[in-house]
């Protein structure tokens, strides 16, 4: 029996996070929106990622019980996205064991999905895919009723990531697909690591090489990095079909640093879905910005594709100046974000990749 076709939002960036007060607010939209579920997997939660061996400590395990519940009374799914560490390259007896405790305190947060996270890790060994399979294999058995996922390693075609992290062991997706049960997804981004869009033919040739339906991380709006930092993707989902419901197990999108700025696009790509052949960009973005007050959405509507493609960099200091001026007359967070990143609140800072 195939699964049903899911729409997921993956708070999944790397520098600075949302609040917990932020969290706390976002299942209602998002189930309003008609997305599927919700993944916390921020880059600098150490917990879940460089200290993943560690216990959680008290008031974060509250913070994660809360959110999971606060999921689930949204009639969401609720998930977290755990990235050990050190076991792409090395899985022994003690890791196992250290592994197994870790998962036995997550099982405590009933989560719906996990997700285990290789991305962005020293790759290249040749023990590559089985350390990963044995490890994706062990958490299935102690987490039998939970979804699970894995990204790869090598999780696009984009071939930066063999630069970055080594070349990708020969074999390496045909035995991912050999060890792991097709109820197992893979994660994929698509022809790049941020993507302009995804066609049925890049669908299909990402399924023949994952060897099943790959699930979606769609790194749009997500603006983390060196370069992205300095631009706040507003735009609505485009390149995006309906039609990769058939392509595709899911697709999950990765917001930006801004949370109230991120939720002026969210909407659009569950749009996507719920329109299907009727849906316009033009028209779900300006729904989005309905509920805005009169002046900030009149300036949304103005300064959206200047914040888009001129960006920081491109924009005078004078520009700056008059925007802070015109932003800072408003009451309201996300006036308040676009204030921040203009002052360059949100600059990224290259100790988040090892954080």
């Amino acid at each position: 029996m195939s699964k049903p076709f899911t729409t997921s939002i993956i708070e999944g960036f790397y520098g600075r996070e949302w609040t917990w007060a932020q969290r706390f607010s976002l299942p209602a939209l998002v189930a309003k929106w008609q997305y599927s579920s919700y993944i916390y997997a921020p880059k600098g939660d150490a917990s879940l990622r460089n200290n993943w061996a560690q216990p959680f400590e008290p008031s974060h395990r509250v913070n994660l019980e809360n959110l999971g519940a606060s999921c689930h009374a949204s009639g969401l799914g609720w998930g977290l996205g755990l990235s050990p560490v050190g076991l792409q390259a090395n899985y022994g007896a003690s890791d196992r064991r250290l592994l197994k405790d870790k998962v036995a305190e997550i099982q405590e947060l009933n989560l719906d999905v996990l997700w285990i996270l290789f991305d962005d890790l020293p790759a290249g060994n040749p023990q590559l895919a089985q350390n990963q399979i044995a490890v994706v294999n062990d958490v299935k058995q102690q987490l039998p009723g939970v979804q699970l996922a894995m990204c790869p390693s090598y999780y696009s075609f984009d071939p930066i990531l063999e630069d970055l992290f080594g070349k990708c062991p020969d074999h390496y997706f045909s035995d991912l697909n050999a060890g792991l049960t097709q109820d197992i997804d893979l994660l994929w981004t698509g022809n790049r690591v941020i993507s302009d869009g995804y066609t049925g033919d890049d669908c299909q040739r990402a399924a023949e090489l994952l060897g099943r339906k790959p699930l979606i991380w769609d790194n749009y709006p997500v603006n983390d990095g060196r370069k992205t930092s300095r631009f706040l993707h507003l735009a609505p989902f485009t390149g995006r079909s309906s039609e990769m419901a058939q392509w595709c197990r899911g697709h999950a999108v990765n917001p930006m640093n801004q949370f109230h700025l991120s939720m002026l696009v969210l909407p659009t790509l569950a749009a996507v879905y719920t329109s299907k052949a009727s849906y316009n960009p033009d028209l779900a973005f300006k729904a989005a910005l309905a509920g805005l007050p009169a002046q900030l959405r009149e300036l949304m509507l103005r300064d959206a594709l200047l914040f888009q493609e001129k960006g920081l960099d491109g924009i005078t200091a004078g520009e700056k100046a008059e925007l802070v001026n015109s932003y800072r007359k408003i009451a309201h967070p996300l006036a308040a974000e676009v204030c921040e990143w203009l002052d360059e609140g949100y600059r990224f800072d290259p100790a988040c990749l090892t954080d």
